[in-house]
């Protein structure tokens, strides 16, 4: 099915599916694309819904709406959006501090920042846990801190009540891919219409990248043997060879567009909340589990080169973190490991002749 428009700014249907779909402009307020399912009427009500979020957020910062109550949370909020620190933050961090913002501003913009107690931020705590999951509510409550912080500093608040405060800690991730896994959800990939997905996953895996940045590849980026990345998260510039195999790969790739990775529905690169949506999609058509996810791949890369016998500063190079604590995270001990070190043992104690 080609595109639709109805008569609500934002909203599009792609292959069967509705979107919203924002602007550079609604991008810079906090705002991302959303996919909206295939309920064309809930499809609707919560596009009406964004786009309100959008405008009230236009005449927040065009100053006219009613003024802000002088010591409450929406003027911090302001504050802290137009200080030096946060204009400092990366643009990913801008835009996921700014959703989280633009959250804690709905529920307590009117209340007084004075009056924010210790015992008022653990039972909100609480609750967007049981709402949204204890990885959100951690999200929620370090922007609280951030913020709180921020008030003791332009004079607000004498001490942050959330100094301190104690987050229950989520386990590290540590799931891996394997080859099969791989070769299920390409092979589901290539069945169901979308070959750029079972390509990104393939180059995540290849070459050990985020999300984002496998989606913002460019066929500029590549030179026949490896690609020139600057990375979106650390702006961590890494040049990484891709393998003789992906060379391959690639080489039979059309290059009808600037980005690698290129919607078939669209003909566009993805945007970010399209492009979960279908990997979500063709992974329950592939019967894989749904804890296996798209991150997954780059610590998967970093194990098989920890396997491979790679050295930190080597996986580094590749997956361009900072430091090689980073990397011991990432890299998950397996049997292909306990194997080379036994053997490697072995080879030490080997009586010389």
């Amino acid at each position: 099915m080609g595109k639709v428009e109805l008569n609500v700014p934002r909203m599009k249907r792609v292959a069967g599916r509705w979107y919203w779909r924002t602007t550079p402009t609604v991008k810079a307020l906090g705002f991302c694309d959303e996919p909206l399912g295939d309920d064309t009427e809930k499809a609707i009500a919560r596009a009406r819904d964004l786009n309100a979020q959008v405008e009230a957020e236009r005449t927040r910062r065009a100053g006219l709406e009613p003024s802000i109550i002088p010591g409450s949370v929406a003027e911090l909020i302001g504050k802290y959006e137009a200080s030096p620190q946060f204009a400092k933050l990366a643009p990913k961090t801008k835009q996921d501090y700014r959703l989280l913002l633009r959250r804690i501003e709905k529920v307590a913009g009117s209340k007084l920042v004075s009056s924010i107690t210790r015992a008022w931020l653990v039972q909100g705590y609480e609750v967007v846990q049981g709402k949204s999951g204890l990885a959100t509510a951690n999200a929620v409550m370090r922007v609280w801190r951030i913020l709180l912080g921020h008030a003791c500093d332009r004079g607000m608040i004498d001490f942050s009540p959330a100094d301190g405060m104690r987050l229950i800690g989520t386990a590290a991730r540590t799931q891996v891919w394997t080859r099969d896994q791989v070769e299920t959800f390409c092979a589901a990939a290539e069945k169901h219409g979308r070959p750029s997905l079972a390509l990104a996953v393939r180059l995540a895996l290849d070459i050990g990248q985020r999300q984002g940045d496998i989606l913002a590849l460019k066929w500029s980026d590549y030179d026949g043997t490896a690609f020139a990345i600057v990375q979106g998260k650390t702006k961590q510039p890494v040049r990484v060879p891709v393998t003789a195999q992906m060379q391959k790969l690639l080489s039979t790739v059309k290059r009808d567009a600037v980005q690698v990775i290129v919607s078939e529905a669209t003909g566009r690169p993805y945007a970010k909340f399209h492009f979960v949506h279908e990997f979500s999609r063709v992974r329950a058509l592939a019967g894989l589990p749904t804890d296996l996810q798209f991150r997954d791949l780059r610590r998967t890369a970093a194990t098989e080169l920890g396997a491979a016998g790679a050295t930190d500063d080597e996986i580094r190079s590749v997956t361009g973190h900072r430091s090689r604590g980073v990397v011991a995270v990432y890299v998950q001990p397996d049997g292909r490991m306990a194997e080379s070190a036994q053997k490697k043992r072995q080879r030490l104690s080997k009586p010389k002749r």
